[in-house]
C-alpha cells in the first residue's frame, strides 16, 4: 500500500520554484567571522496549504513572528532581526513595538504613498515627502512631467520607547536650495495609521508595508541583508544530508522530529568547535 503524506503540499520557493513537501520555519545565529557556529534557536511547523484544508496550522509568515517572539521572550538584548519577504508590514509591526529592527528586503510592486506635505513659512518652500521604495523620498516631476522620488539622506535611526511600546523614527535632511531641513520620519506604526477608516473598514495606512526601519540599498541594509542570506547554508544542509534532498518522515510532526534532531546536531557541532553565543 502507498503511503500518502497528508501534511505535504505544493509551495513556492523564493526563487519562484514549485516544490512538494512540508515547510518549517527555524531561527538562528551565529557569531560573526567563526565557521561552524550556527545555533539554530527554536523551529515548528508552518502551513502552506489553504485554512480549509489545514485549520490548525500558522502559516510561514505567522509562525516566524512567534518564534521571533519566543526569542525576545528568554533572550533580552536582541537588538535585530532578519527574515524573507514573507514577513509583510503587519508581521513587522509588532515586533518593531517590542523594540526590534526588522529587516527584510522590499516587495516589488509596491507604489509610492505619500507621507506627508512640509510647508515653511521662513523660506517660503514647499516639500512633498512619499513613501516610495521602502523609505521617505522627495516626490519631483520631471521636464516630462513624469514623477521622480529623490530619497532623503537618513541621519540617524532613533528609537524612543513608550507606553504602548518602542517608538522608530528616521532622522532625514530635506534638501532645499534655501537651506536643508531636518524632519523626523515615523517609521513604525502610528495610532494615526492603525485607525480604521470609515470609507474602507481598514486601517489608514500601513506603514511598515512602505518604509524601513532600514532603508534598502544602504551600507546597513546590505548587511542585514547578508545575513538573511548566510541562513541559507544551514537549509542547504539539511537537504543534501538526505537522500533526493527530502526528509524521510511522514507527517508535520515527524518533519518537525527531524529538523529538531538536525538542529541538535549543528547546534552540539556549534558548541564543540565555536563555543557558546
Amino acid at each position: 500500500m502507498n503511503r500518502v503524506d497528508h501534511d505535504a503540499g505544493t509551495q513556492m520557493e523564493g526563487d519562484d520554484n514549485l516544490v512538494y513537501g512540508k515547510k518549517i520555519a527555524s531561527s538562528s545565529v551565529r557569531q560573526e567571522a567563526k565557521c561552524h557556529s550556527r545555533f539554530i534557536l527554536n523551529a515548528d511547523n508552518a502551513r502552506h496549504r489553504s485554512p480549509e484544508q489545514d485549520p490548525e496550522r500558522e502559516e510561514e509568515a505567522a509562525t516566524a513572528v512567534r518564534l521571533t517572539h519566543e526569542i525576545l521572550d528568554r533572550t533580552p538584548g536582541v537588538i535585530a532581526a532578519s527574515y524573507d519577504t514573507a514577513w509583510r508590514g503587519k508581521h513587522r509591526a509588532p515586533l518593531i513595538r517590542r523594540g526590534l529592527i526588522v529587516f527584510t528586503r522590499q516587495h516589488r510592486g509596491i507604489k509610492p504613498h505619500p507621507l506627508t506635505k512640509y510647508r515653511y513659512e521662513k523660506t517660503k518652500c514647499t516639500h512633498d515627502v512619499y513613501a516610495a521604495a521602502g523609505r521617505a523620498s522627495e516626490h519631483k516631476l520631471t521636464v516630462e512631467g513624469k514623477s521622480l522620488y529623490n530619497p532623503l539622506p537618513v541621519r540617524e535611526l532613533l528609537a524612543r520607547e513608550g507606553k504602548s511600546g518602542w517608538r522608530f523614527y528616521h532622522s532625514v535632511e530635506i534638501r532645499c536650495s534655501n537651506g536643508p531641513h531636518a524632519e523626523l520620519i515615523p517609521v513604525y506604526e502610528t495610532e494615526e495609521d492603525s485607525a480604521i477608516d470609515p470609507r474602507t473598514k481598514r486601517p489608514k495606512f500601513n506603514r511598515t508595508e512602505h518604509i524601513r526601519q532600514i532603508p534598502p540599498d544602504t551600507h546597513y541594509g546590505d548587511r542585514l541583508l547578508g545575513m538573511r542570506q548566510d541562513s541559507e547554508p544551514s537549509n542547504s544542509t539539511l537537504d543534501y544530508s538526505h537522500w533526493d534532498k527530502r526528509i524521510p518522515m511522514y507527517g508535520a510532526e515527524g518533519a518537525l522530529l527531524g529538523h529538531l534532531g538536525y538542529a541538535w546536531m549543528a547546534n552540539s557541532i556549534a558548541l564543540a568547535t565555536a563555543g557558546s553565543p
